[in-house]
């Protein structure tokens, strides 16, 4: 389809022109240029979604290969998980540039472009059937996120903030890149497809292509915020404006986790398959931890962004437990969680971005009350907290339990656990944090909290607060209602099955044969998946309550639990250096564990 360039192209163009232009324009030019840039880009999307039934290619230059024959040229493959992953990635920065109007500084037309330059390159991250091209796009993700996080120059916190997120992102952009130069060493390609038809035809699983698959996976996951890659991102998130972080939490991250489903299934699914035990149990060790650390400290947090960062996290942690199931029905459910947590989550940075326009402020007891005249911001701030936690048939629930019957299936019964735990754990911060902002409910000081954080600054320009609660209800109704979808599965199964299919992906690419027929999406909820549905949404709205509460506990026990925490604090120390050393141990244990394991 000759649209599918013009994804990435109208958002650069208008990118390229409102950066040259932006300087003499009225501040209204810029918002308009950068509406109608993401909205056009949001349609096309669409269009593309609809007619990505199988696989669809294009080459840049016409620069298609010869059936057979090595590809000289650049191409993209489409699928429908891509497809939907650059619409979502492309309308949540429309939603936010519209909510930011009039949100920042009178040089907005700079935040502006960074924001197309987000979506864009998000775009063309998850279309691009190029190695080197994945690379490349991601990076020009980061640069987009180095900026928008240091947005606020002339605060400290936000420079230090875009400091350690660039520091640490630069180390995994280099393992990554690392480990395209050691297949492209091997194959001499970096089409995906010819590299995963090279290393099926050559057949051997030596310490090469291990290395390789360790240094990719490591690479992507740090950008992913998996635990122990995970500390920067709070950092980044904390500082930069709330739209920003908004598209950290739902875009960005997921990024990394798509690019780890996909470099696996297309490269190195033929050559590892017989290894997809031990890999599962890797990645869903890494996930567990994830889940688990991040619901804990969630709970910690006062800085509202900083709560949602980590909540943030603790679902990544089970996005990667349906991936790593290496099945496709846990990628469908991976596919499903993101996207209502993608619209539930911004809705919820959005909101905090609405207290710190409106009541200046964004720490959790300070706020105390201050919320009680913005109607708005409270309803989509529990809507929002609802549907992430897994209400049934609502929400995350169809993500939830897809993960659920796929890890059953496999024998891995722990799974359910775990992803209650991260459920309850980090929706209870949220609704705690609600309680005590919105409705003045709870005590005024908790011993178990973070210590103040450094306040953010507000805006300088007068609120626009109709614009922006608006969008904030529009997306936590739409997170709330995913999960209402009910033909939403068996299409998410369907297209799951055709992005695990590697052989088929090889044929369409450079054979140019049609997709093999996938088969058809099925999916019943299951009595197990309901209940578990009642256990995270009552267990979430309970501890939520009994949150606000904790200053009463005996003293002993609030010292007992300090001490508990006391060690997680500690490695969570806002050290550069200490961040650098936690990402060369995990990417050494997980690489480890990879050459150990895959012999």
């Amino acid at each position: 389809m000759a649209v599918i360039p013009l994804l990435v192209a109208i958002p650069l163009v208008a990118a390229t022109g409102v950066a040259l232009s932006g300087k003499w324009l009225p501040g209204v030019a810029a918002d308009v240029a950068g509406f109608a840039a993401a909205a056009a880009s949001v349609a096309l999307a669409a269009v593309v979604l609809v007619r990505s039934g199988g696989i669809v290619t294009y080459w840049f230059g016409g620069w298609r290969p010869a059936r057979g024959g090595f590809p000289i040229g650049i191409g993209w493959a489409v699928d429908p998980l891509g497809a939907a992953f650059a619409l979502l990635s492309l309308g949540l920065v429309f939603a936010c540039l519209v909510y930011s109007w009039r949100y920042l500084k009178s040089d907005r037309y700079l935040y502006v472009v960074l924001m197309l330059v987000f979506g864009a390159a998000s775009a063309g991250f998850v279309l691009s059937g190029d190695i080197f091209n994945i690379f490349v796009f991601f990076e020009l993700v980061s640069v987009a996120a180095f900026a928008l996080t240091a947005y606020e120059a002339e605060e400290s916190s936000p420079l230090q903030g875009s400091f350690n997120f660039a520091v640490a992102q630069t180390i995994g952009a280099f393992l990554v890149l690392f480990g395209i130069a050691l297949l492209y060493g091997r194959t001499g390609a970096l089409n995906l497809a010819e590299i995963g038809r090279r290393l099926n035809a050559d057949g051997r699983h030596d310490g090469l292509v291990v290395t390789a698959f360790a240094l990719i996976t490591c690479g992507f996951l740090a950008k992913a915020a998996l635990v122990p890659f995970h500390f920067w991102h709070a950092d980044a998130h904390a500082v930069a404006p709330a739209p920003a972080a908004a598209v950290f939490s739902a875009v960005m991250l997921e990024l990394g986790l798509f690019a780890v489903a996909r470099i696996y299934w297309t490269v190195f699914a033929g050559v590892l398959g017989q290894f997809e035990h031990p890999i599962r149990d890797v990645l869903l060790g890494v996930g567990a931890l994830t889940a688990v650390v991040s619901a804990l400290m969630s709970g910690l947090q006062r800085h509202l962004k900083r709560m949602l960062a980590y909540s943030t996290f603790a679902h990544v942690g089970c996005f990667l437990i349906g991936i790593a199931l290496l099945h496709p029905d846990g990628v469908a459910g991976a596919a499903v969680y993101i996207l209502s947590h993608g619209l539930a989550k911004t809705a919820l940075f959005l909101v905090g971005g609405i207290l710190l326009t409106a009541r200046g402020g964004i720490d959790e007891l300070q706020m105390f009350g201050l919320g009680r005249r913005l109607p708005g911001a409270a309803v989509a701030w529990f809507v929002a907290a609802i549907a992430l936690a897994s209400p049934p048939f609502l929400g995350t629930f169809t993500g939830h339990a897809l993960i659920d019957d796929s890890a059953g299936a496999a024998g891995y019964w722990w799974v359910p656990i775990v992803l209650a735990f991260a459920t309850i754990g980090s929706t209870a911060a949220i609704i705690r944090a609600g309680l005590r902002v919105f409705f003045g409910i709870g005590d005024r000081d908790d011993p178990l909290l973070s210590e103040e954080p450094a306040e953010s600054p507000p805006p300088e320009e007068k609120p626009r607060l109709l614009v922006m609660n608006t969008v904030a209800l529009l997306l936590a109704f739409a997170g709330l209602a995913a999960g209402a979808w009910t033909g939403l599965a068996a299409e998410a199964v369907h297209a799951a099955h055709r992005f695990t299919d590697q052989i088929s992906y090889i044929h369409v690419v450079l054979d140019h044969r049609p997709a093999a027929s996938a088969p058809p999406g099925e999916w019943v909820t299951t009595t197990s998946s309901v209940v578990w549905s009642v256990v995270t949404l009552v267990g979430s709205i309970l501890l939520g309550f009994a949150s606000t509460i904790r200053a009463r506990l005996p003293r002993p026990v609030t010292r007992a639990l300090a001490a508990g925490f006391t060690p997680l604090r500690a490695v969570h120390s806002g050290h550069i250096a200490d961040y650098v050393a936690w990402l060369v141990f995990g990417t050494g244990v997980i690489g480890g564990l990879l050459a150990i394991t895959i012999r």
